[in-house]
């Protein structure tokens, strides 16, 4: 028997010697007189097949007549997703109607050739230009993956918004902050504002991503991150706070949510039956974004750093207080001028430096976290005349993000609306004798067909609930939406401060371990155990189970509970010194090992709550509308990022100030002139004093230098209080999530089309 593979229509059909015209995208069957079909038949055949074309054929070609002819076939007509096959024998001979088999693929084969003939004029962006075949191989869909890998190691970089806050914190200064420099209080919400524009992106515009196809909302979320990054840049060049706030926070928090949602659903529809494994393989990839963004950073801004100028030394990091600065000392420091806005000035008796130049006066402290750009040691150095190298970084990956997300977004793809790797429910045609067709459901695996029953596959991504719907009636999506806040919140505080909590906590104390390098790669490791969080915890979920993993994410509450205590531990250890002989860091190691190890494991617990959720919204929810739900269900994300940042920016802010009043107590204890020896100010007077602190001229590590030896660094200890908090909100978020019970699916959908007919 000779066959011929036909590719026009969806599905694939086996024709006896036809061939196909891949120039026409048309059918052409030259039925051969030695098979079974009367010469009427074929010529009705030719009609059916062309007419269902787009293309125009002359009377010959299409005759108008209606035939109603006879199709002599074997003993069975298969319909499969992949392929369809009709097969003849010339020893049974059956009648069968032409036209029934016309009937169950024409509105496939129409709407097949109307998307190929005008796919030349559709951009390649369109959606129907992003949509595959029906008869897609379901072998090939692990390629959808690759280009939303690519979009998501763009966009991974924003959790590494700690490795900007640094430098970012120092623009003017450079090695230490300068009066007009930008404090953490100020620059810790802008990565909130991102989050607040993301919850409102993903929950405005995930519709309109479903309309418009992959590739065109990818390829607008890449144009915002990317001018997202370069306007950040043009903000940290002119220094305007501004600008940051609108590149950084508005346009990289739309980019942000367009770059997140676009991979996430399409991956979804391609992997129904493994939506964990799926979305984890593709927020993985979001993940690793973050892990290797650290090290190119990190790079980047050492190349492209300055030194500020250094002046010389003063007398408070000279080493030498009170009695001991002796007149024999004087010609060899800077003298200092305070203003009564609380910044430094050479004085115009200074024997070294420019009288009126502003300066910074840096500590040993400012020196060990500086990356090596420092060599001259602690002193007096001159405002802008450094870089910290932030704007010119930021600007390069702003457009290598762009470029690597706009290549991602163009090869992206969705499958049919009609295909699907397993079969699920099944519409049985049957023709009765009278000639009527009749349609059933049925459930099953394989799609076979018996006589004059043909089975024909549907697809599970159309069931669901409405976003509407599930969001103002079902108490399933408020208990899910605690449960991503309360989770979420502690991991978003750490995430984006990780680079300096670890350095107030453990620099101070192991300054020779902590430096900028291991603190680069503390942010890489997190970034690390979220791509393992995202990737195996949503695996693991296929198998677990949703809430159960969900679950475990509980056991970030001890973790995230117990950080203070290992801070103090580590604090008292150091300041007993000699420990069994052992001394230094090397005490140091086993906290430094705990907090790393465990801030990572509650890391991959953060990962795996955004990869999870959108296979826990499909079980819930249904497939079909799960896109827009995420998008819903992102808001709650969305507040933790504010309540996170913006949470432990006012915590430490406040414990910062604490702290400030006890040093300044304990140095009038040791020293009332201290503060008027360098700084000229009376310890007394709590206004000058202010302005010292807004100006960033006294700090905690300068009050250290004037305490009595052995006095213990309050730096450690000013994210206690957050880590209290973020426990008590995830401990409400496990809650949360125990309370969830199953949704009986079918039965909101009835209810819901009730609804519908009762309106009318």
């Amino acid at each position: 028997m000779q066959t011929v593979t036909i590719q026009s229509a969806r599905r694939r059909l086996l024709f006896p010697s036809s061939y196909y015209d891949h120039r026409h995208d048309n059918y052409h069957h030259a039925l051969s007189s030695s098979l079974l079909l009367h010469p009427l038949n074929r010529r009705a055949a030719n009609a059916a097949a062309l007419s269902s074309s787009s293309h125009s054929y002359d009377e010959e070609e299409t005759p108008r007549r209606r035939y109603r002819p006879i199709l002599y076939y074997g003993q069975t007509c298969r319909y499969y997703n992949a392929s369809s096959t009709i097969s003849y024998s010339s020893s049974i001979h059956q009648t069968f109607s032409l036209p029934t088999i016309i009937t169950t693929t024409k509105r496939q084969i129409s709407t097949k050739n109307n998307n190929n003939n005008q796919s030349s004029q559709l951009s390649i962006l369109s959606k129907e230009a992003a949509t595959a075949p029906i008869d897609y191989p379901i072998d090939q869909r692990f390629w959808a993956l690759p280009p939303a890998i690519a979009i998501h190691l763009s966009i991974g970089s924003v959790y590494v918004y700690s490795m900007w806050t640094p430098g970012m914190s120092k623009t003017l200064g450079v090695i230490a902050a300068a009066p007009s420099d930008w404090t953490h209080t100020q620059l810790l919400p802008i990565f909130s504002t991102a989050a607040i524009i993301l919850g409102i992106t993903t929950s405005a515009m995930g519709s309109w991503v479903e309309t418009v196809g992959p590739r065109t909302a990818g390829m607008v979320g890449s144009a915002f991150w990317s001018a997202a990054l370069l306007t950040t840049a043009l903000g940290v060049e002119t220094h305007s706070l501004p600008l940051v706030y609108l590149g950084y926070g508005v346009l990289g928090g739309v980019g942000w949510g367009l770059m997140y949602l676009t991979p996430v659903t399409s991956v979804m529809k391609w992997f129904p039956d493994r939506r964990g494994l799926a979305t984890g393989i593709a927020l993985s990839a979001f993940g690793a974004g973050a892990a290797l963004a650290p090290s190119v950073i990190h790079a980047l801004v050492d190349s492209f750093a300055v030194a500020p100028q250094y002046i010389g030394d003063c007398l408070l990091t000279s080493g030498v207080h009170g009695e001991a600065a002796s007149a024999s000392l004087q010609p060899l420091l800077v003298e200092l001028t305070t203003l009564s806005d609380g910044s430094q000035v050479i004085a115009s008796n200074s024997p070294v430096g420019e009288a009126g130049t502003p300066v910074v006066v840096a500590t040993e402290a400012d020196v060990a976290k500086s990356s090596g750009l420092v060599t001259t040691g602690p002193g007096v150095y001159a405002i802008g005349t450094g870089d910290t190298g932030i704007a010119k970084a930021m600007a390069l990956l702003g457009s290598l993000y762009g470029v690597l997300g706009a290549v991602g977004s163009r090869f992206m793809q969705i499958p049919h609306p009609d295909w699907k790797p397993e079969q699920s429910t099944a519409i049985i045609c049957k023709e009765e004798d009278d000639g009527s067709t009749i349609q059933e459901e049925e459930s099953s695996k394989s799609v076979t067909t018996t006589g004059t029953t043909t089975v024909v596959q549907s697809n599970t991504n159309n069931n669901g609930l409405p976003a509407s719907y599930v969001t103002t009636n079902t108490k399933q999506f408020p208990l899910l939406w605690f449960s991503v806040f309360g989770n979420a919140t502690g991991g978003l505080a750490l995430l984006s401060s990780s680079k300096l909590m670890l350095t107030d906590i453990f620099a101070g104390v192991a300054p020779e371990i902590v430096t900028p390098a291991f603190s680069t790669g503390y942010v890489s490791a997190l970034g690390i155990g979220m791509a393992l969080g995202r990737f195996g915890w949503s695996a693991i979920s296929d198998v677990l189970g949703r809430q159960n993993t969900y679950a475990v994410f509980g056991l970030g509450i001890p973790i995230v509970g117990m950080a203070p205590y290992l801070c103090h531990s580590v604090v008292d250890v150091m300041s007993i010194g000699d420990v069994n002989g052992v001394v230094g860091g090397e005490v140091v190691w086993p906290y430094l090992v705990t907090f790393y190890g465990g801030s990572v494991l509650a890391i991959t617990f953060y990962g795996g709550i955004f990869s999870v959720l959108p296979a826990y919204i499909a079980d819930l929810f249904g497939q079909k509308h799960a896109g827009a739900i995420h998008g819903k269900a992102l808001t709650a994300w969305a507040s933790s990022a504010v309540a996170g940042p913006m949470g432990l920016a006012y915590l430490r802010s406040y414990s910062y100030d604490n702290a400030m009043q006890d040093l300044l107590h304990t140095v009038e204890a040791h020293d009332a002139s201290a503060l008027d020896r360098s700084f000229g100010v009376s310890i007394s007077d709590e206004e000058a004093i202010q302005k010292l602190v807004d100006a960033k001229t006294l700090t905690i590590e300068k009050l250290i230098e004037l305490a009595p030896a052995g006095t213990v660094d309050p730096t450690p200890f000013l994210y206690d209080t957050t880590c209290y908090l973020a426990a008590a909100l995830m401990s409400v978020a496990a809650l949360s999530n125990l309370a969830i019970r199953p949704l009986d699916l079918s039965k909101e959908l009835k209810n819901l089309e009730a609804g519908k007919k009762m309106k009318v």
